[in-house]
């Protein structure tokens, strides 16, 4: 959670690090490259080192049998105080089964006083179930839509990530990566990994010309 960038969403980075008081459900709403696939693994990463069990599940990258990770979170779910954390939510829309599925580990964690945590792409007032009494269950979360980052936010992300590595990003790299490049922070920290690769190959500090050489433009 500390390499999360944190920009404009400041309200809800304070409300997942709050405690709670019994069960708690909070939806979250952002488009893709939006960094919402690290919070949640963050959040994730935070309530296991407290001691309380957690399981995340990326219901966009699950096998076509799911059957042994869905028992697994419903296991975790019927824990007393657990998180279960379900990212990509649209992914099971209009799937009766596992909506069924998502109303159990629902249940299961409202009873054990846990915390459900799940990210759509859009506001839970914009999506419907198939499943009626899902419908009100999810809309009875609090409920927060994800900023994407400034460029200030970006280049502040791969700053870090560039320290992380060893090295700083100059000034003038970055001024001119951030305004010739891509939008998306997803494509510009992969870019990020192969300029990190021809550094390293070529034996040469990270430059604008070596910038247009690697990424082409």
């Amino acid at each position: 959670m500390d390499n999360f960038v944190v920009g404009e969403n400041r309200e809800l980075v304070a409300f997942l690090r709050s405690p709670k008081a019994g069960f708690r459900g909070v939806w979250i709403s952002g488009p893709r490259s939006s960094g919402r696939t690290h919070l949640l693994q963050a959040h994730c990463r935070a309530v296991l080192q407290s001691g309380r069990q957690a399981v995340y599940l990326d219901l966009a990258q699950r096998a076509q049998d799911a059957s042994a990770q869905i028992q697994r979170v419903i296991d975790e779910a019927s824990a007393s105080d657990a998180l279960v954390v379900l990212d990509n939510l649209g992914q099971l829309q209009r799937d009766k089964q596992q909506e069924e599925i998502l109303m159990l580990i629902y249940q299961s964690l409202h009873a054990a006083e846990g915390e459900m945590l799940v990210c759509h792409e859009q506001s839970a007032l914009g999506v419907e179930f198939d499943l009626p009494d899902l419908n009100s269950r999810m809309r009875g979360f609090a409920h927060f839509a994800l900023v994407p980052l400034r460029d200030q936010g970006k280049a502040e992300v791969l700053t870090q990530r560039a320290r992380a590595k060893g090295y700083d990003l100059p000034e003038a790299v970055l001024e001119y990566w951030l305004r010739r490049g891509p939008r998306d922070l997803s494509t510009l920290v992969r870019d990020l990994e192969r300029l990190d690769q021809a550094t390293l190959t070529h034996q040469r500090l990270l430059t604008v010309p070596l910038l247009k050489q690697v990424l082409g433009y």
